[in-house]
């Protein structure tokens, strides 16, 4: 059979935090969608066990080569201070997947919520717009085009990013890809705050608008829900911990999940629910599996 679709998931570096949030995410891909997982890893610095154990929850693992294009470069100030955010430009390697018509590149702390295959029916490059007018809130859920400035994104890039790269839906490159490649230094030059972000906007004359239904970020779950008056709970299909020092497995660890109920409601159930359908059954799995390979 031949596969159209793939989700695709990015790694870099040695974190095992990601590693496992990683496991969980092809774990919702694999219930959630009938398309290919693709875990792509940087050979630079990703620990060599790490791609050993995402074979067995993806389709292909692919590596991929980052030295001297968002690796080991010297002039650039990160935003955050426990990763370079440049790395996050790493999604450029996903545009070599010409086998693909279309692929999603997923973040991945993010949860699946249902059956997402229906997100390869939007048109590209889909990327969920920031939404800073009542007008253009009013759209999030539409996938509409948008044409970029790109002198304007440039300008303000320091300090902010009209999109939000959690979830993109694009069609593979090699075209794209060699852009990237080479405009890489444009969002080094202007240190953006949000590189990728930047990044992919340069590439593209217009994109059009990912459904928030798609990207549904803890920063402005309750603020859209509000403005749109629609059930969060049924609507959305992903939910990114967008800004959020706290990821799903870090809220249920340290019992953050309790503290929800009074700091963030709006979140809570999508906590609760991925603890029940998904830690509870796999973290002593997984735990092992990842405790086995520190020791290693």
């Amino acid at each position: 059979m031949t596969v159209d679709y793939a989700f695709i998931i990015i790694h870099f570096g040695n974190a095992i935090k990601y590693l496992e949030l990683e496991i969980y995410l092809s774990l919702m891909l694999r219930k959630n969608s009938k398309y290919d997982i693709v875990y792509m890893y940087s050979i630079t610095d990703t620990p060599i066990l790490y791609p050993k154990i995402m074979n067995k929850y993806c389709n292909f693992v692919i590596p991929y080569d980052d030295n001297n294009i968002t690796f080991n470069i010297k002039n650039f100030n990160s935003y955050y201070e426990h990763f370079n955010t440049l790395r996050t430009c790493n999604f450029l390697f996903a545009y070599k997947l010409i086998q693909y018509k279309k692929i999603c590149i997923i973040e991945s702390d993010t949860i699946i919520l249902k059956n997402i295959d229906d997100i390869f029916n939007l048109k590209t490059p889909s990327i969920l717009l920031a939404n800073k007018t009542i007008e253009a809130k009013k759209k999030i859920k539409d996938n509409y085009k948008t044409i970029l400035d790109i002198k304007k994104i440039l300008l303000n890039c320091s300090t902010e990013s009209d999109v939000n790269g959690g979830v993109i839906v694009v069609k593979p490159s090699i075209t794209k890809y060699n852009f990237f490649i080479k405009n890489v230094k444009i969002v080094i030059e202007n240190n953006c705050r949000y590189p990728n972000e930047v990044l992919f906007s340069i590439a593209n004359k217009f994109i059009y608008n990912l459904p928030y239904k798609y990207n549904g970020t803890t920063y402005d779950i309750a603020r859209n829900s509000s403005l749109l008056k629609i059930n969060m709970n049924q609507y959305l299909s992903i939910v990114h911990f967008s800004s959020d020092k706290y990821k799903t497995i870090d809220y249920i660890r340290d019992n953050w999940v309790e503290k929800l109920k009074e700091k963030k409601k709006d979140v809570y159930n999508f906590v609760k629910l991925f603890k029940k359908l998904y830690f509870d059954k796999y973290d002593k799995i997984i735990s092992k599996e990842l405790i086995n390979q520190h020791l290693q």
